[in-house]
């Protein structure tokens, strides 16, 4: 299923808004992927590749339980035997193939779209001073961008306390980090910062708000009329999940979740694993936005 994965030369979002490879002409890149989609779509006409989607994740939910348990009697009883060790060993790799696949159909989506409505894409370049198109992504699994060390997916991070970042502010992260090993360590402590091809970045065009400067944005959301109306846009969308936000490492769906005691909007929401405590902290406007549009399908300033 991962006929997309040789032609994206970098990252493809989980939410299919930005696609950053090492191109300088948009139609080049349209006529490619609209091409090798073509094709796909011919060979996979009688394939539901949505319900195919939903099958893996719920196939992910029925390993995952299978591994969490062998997980406890181990603790337990201080060992598996053989056959359960190889069960678990048969798990994992069921685990990563399953993961494969989903994100497979996801690429196979962001094609769809890219083919269907090319006119909607372009080549941005990203401002180092105010980078929201990285920031809106900030904490969703990144398809395509694979950690050096260990070949995991790696996420757009930045440090908790920044609330207008540029970009010197953000790094690429492993999701290993999250990850423990059997010393309790994270299993990949990987960074990487941005590289000049990465500031040229393939994707939608036009997302309403994203030109305003960072600080102007986080000051809109933070006035009481308009956090008011972003509560109750996300009132019904609270422990609902949505696969824009997957666990590093169960990569099941994340719902979203409130703290009983935030300063203010911008401490307010976060997304949770339901296995674990991973959990993606909502810290920008530039992120409410990109979780409006999940849970709502239309962002802070869209109609």
């Amino acid at each position: 299923m991962g006929f997309f994965s040789s032609l994206f030369s970098a990252a493809v979002s989980a939410v299919a808004t930005v696609i950053n490879i090492a191109v300088d002409v948009a139609s080049a890149v349209i006529d490619a992927i609209s091409e090798e989609y073509k094709n796909a779509k011919e060979k996979y006409k009688d394939v539901d590749i949505d319900g195919l989607k939903k099958r893996r994740f719920e196939q992910l939910v029925e390993v995952n339980n299978e591994i969490i348990d062998l997980d406890r009697k181990n603790r337990i009883d201080g060992r598996l035997s053989d056959d359960d060790q190889l069960r678990l060993d048969a798990l994992n790799v069921e685990r990563r193939d399953l993961r494969k696949r989903i994100d497979a159909a996801k690429e196979y989506e962001v094609a769809t779209d890219m083919a269907e409505h090319s006119s909607d894409y372009d080549i941005n370049l990203v401002d180092p001073n105010n980078p929201n198109e990285l920031t809106r992504l900030g904490g969703q699994v990144v398809m395509g961008k694979l950690c050096a060390r260990c070949n995991r997916p790696m996420t757009i991070r930045w440090r908790t306390d920044v609330r207008n970042p540029v970009i010197t502010d953000l790094f690429w992260g492993c999701t290993g980090f999250f990850i423990r090993g059997d010393d309790n360590k994270p299993i990949c402590k990987k960074t990487m910062n941005f590289t000049q091809q990465e500031m040229r970045l393939f994707g939608h065009i036009g997302k309403p708000g994203m030109e305003l400067p960072a600080e102007n944005l986080n000051k809109i959301v933070l006035k009481p009329e308009t956090s008011s109306h972003i509560k109750g846009k996300l009132k019904e969308a609270v422990y609902e999940v949505t696969e824009d936000y997957l666990c590093p490492v169960h990569h099941e769906k994340m719902s979203l979740r409130t703290k009983s005691e935030a300063v203010d909007i911008l401490d307010l929401y976060f997304l949770k694993c339901s296995r674990c405590d991973q959990m993606v902290k909502i810290k920008s406007a530039t992120q409410l936005d990109a979780v409006l549009e999940s849970f709502n399908g239309s962002g802070l300033f869209s109609s």
